[in-house]
């Protein structure tokens, strides 16, 4: 007999879905760019999501609760770079600044999905776990709004 799933573990299993699929989605679309840097960029996007993957995989086989999360949490500064900045589809010809683009608003995408979720949550254990995914998306938005800082916001 199969034992049922809990709400947590079947969220953990939905967030690591996602994680899969945005890994398949930074490795098709790195063979598909012609720019070597672009290219570079999405594997290395790609083998993070994976890593998160990983991660994710990890909380779900240990059953660390979602308390135990919260007490971990860190404040993650939004940087806010890739809100306002024109996404267009990532195609053979794109170039490393529409990859970070269309990253980042992948990320701030997740991390707003989670915070609706856990602002409608029905109980602590799961708005804690929300609040917890919401916060690993916002930390990896953050992670690639400071690479864009840092290629296309340098001081002259």
């Amino acid at each position: 007999m199969q034992a049922t799933s809990t709400p947590y573990q079947e969220i953990l299993t939905t967030a690591i879905e996602r994680e899969i699929e945005a890994h398949q989605l930074y490795l098709e679309m790195s063979e598909r760019v012609e720019n070597p840097r672009a290219q570079e960029l999405l594997q290395e996007l790609a083998a993070q999501e994976q890593g998160h993957r990983r991660r994710l995989e990890a909380l779900l086989e240990s059953g660390v609760s979602p308390e135990k999360l919260a007490r971990q949490s860190k404040r993650i500064e939004d940087l806010g770079i890739t809100d306002f900045l024109q996404e267009t589809p990532l195609d053979e010809h794109s170039d490393v600044q529409q990859v970070l683009i269309v990253a980042g608003k992948r990320e701030a995408g997740s991390h707003d999905l989670y915070s609706a979720l856990a602002s409608i949550a029905d109980d602590e254990e799961t708005e804690a776990l929300f609040r917890f995914l919401a916060e690993q998306e916002l930390e990896h938005k953050h992670r690639i709004e400071r690479l864009y800082e840092d290629l296309y916001y340098t001081e002259v």
